[in-house]
């Protein structure tokens, strides 16, 4: 019999073995935490830096992909709380960077630096909740439910319908700055307005009343 033919012995058979069981091991821990390391890469470029993503309501397939056109808005609808008021001229920063508030009481106000209603990107829109001579135009905001409308209507002569998604009440001193003013991927909506205790003192609110919006229509 030729050295071709012979039978492996005992230590090689065990040998070619544990070979071969180790690579069935490594292919499996390949396969496993390949996976596993494929999944958080994937994971990680779905989430780039520095792009906030509202993820209430980004994956409703009722959000427009694409947005409008800038163009000012002129008049607001909420039906539900019978509001039904026009724009005072857009707002701009204060010479202390906060967001300058509108002038009259019955009126509310766009903030110009950030998306215009139907853009992509959070539409911020100011009200006061009340004056000395009585309830402002964003007295009854807090009473809006999620699912309300509210319609806004372009100097472009566009006519908007928002979907109210959530509503949520902040301390002044904790205000949540990119919720409320941070990008988004589809065209959404922020009301906001005073609420909670009024300090004479400091002439102010304890919170504020935040209302978030889509566009749907």
């Amino acid at each position: 019999m030729d050295s071709g033919s012979r039978k492996p012995t005992t230590k090689s058979a065990l040998r070619h073995y544990g070979i071969v069981m180790a690579f069935a091991v490594f292919g499996v821990l390949l396969i496993v935490y390949g996976g596993f390391f494929l999944g958080m890469a994937g994971k990680v470029t779905s989430h780039l830096p520095y792009t906030f993503t509202d993820t209430s309501v980004a994956s409703s397939t009722a959000v427009p992909v694409k947005g409008l056109a800038r163009s000012e808005p002129v008049h607001i609808v909420i039906p539900s709380i019978k509001l039904d008021t026009t724009f005072v001229p857009p707002l701009a920063l204060n010479a202390d960077k906060t967001v300058s508030v509108p002038d009259n009481y019955t009126q509310v106000g766009w903030y110009s630096g950030g998306a215009a209603p139907g853009e992509v990107g959070p539409a911020v829109i100011l009200g006061h909740v009340d004056s000395k001579a009585g309830p402002g135009v964003f007295y009854s905001l807090g009473q809006v439910r999620i699912g309300d409308t509210v319609q806004i209507s372009r100097q472009d002569g566009a006519e908007l319908t928002f979907e109210i998604t959530e509503l949520h009440r902040y301390p002044q001193s904790d205000f949540p700055t990119l919720d409320v003013y941070g990008m988004t991927n589809y065209p959404a909506l922020r009301l906001v307005t005073c609420t909670g205790i009024y300090d004479h003192g400091k002439q102010q609110y304890s919170h504020n009343l935040v209302v978030y919006g889509k566009l749907v229509n």
